[in-house]
């Protein structure tokens, strides 16, 4: 993935973010883009637990 997430790539990619980055990247993904908050895959991937 590059750059901003979509929808479209996060739907088409549904089963290797799971396998590869865990539910719960998984459901910030989808939570981002329920928000529309425009954000890269790698804030969503490597955000901080603490948060």
């Amino acid at each position: 993935m590059r750059g901003v997430i979509t929808g479209r790539e996060v739907v088409t990619n549904l089963g290797l973010i799971y396998r590869e980055f865990g539910a719960s990247c998984l459901v910030r993904c989808l939570w981002v883009l329920a928000i529309g908050k425009s954000t890269t895959f790698l804030e969503v991937a490597c955000c901080h637990r603490g948060r």
